[in-house]
């Protein structure tokens, strides 16, 4: 969804989100839950989010607070993944 034209007008670059796999590869490993940045680019496209019941289950209101960020124009942090 990164690559949606709606999360490109953004323009945040993805190394907010992804560690570079490499020079040509910006998608490497996580910096961010992967389950909240699921829910916020599917809250900027507006399509449902797959990992939106799941992130509920394991943090309640944290899936409708970010989509409440973005709804008001705004970039909620996500939570910090460390390197595995």
């Amino acid at each position: 969804m990164f690559e949606d034209a709606a999360v490109r007008a953004k323009g945040w670059r993805s190394n907010l989100f992804w560690r570079p796999a490499s020079p040509a590869n910006p998608y490497g490993s996580l910096r961010v839950d992967g389950e909240e940045l699921e829910v916020l680019l599917a809250a900027i496209v507006g399509v449902p989010a797959a990992s939106r019941s799941s992130l509920e289950a394991r943090e309640p209101g944290r899936a409708g607070f970010i989509e409440r960020s973005i709804a008001h124009g705004e970039l909620p942090l996500l939570r910090y993944r460390a390197d595995e």
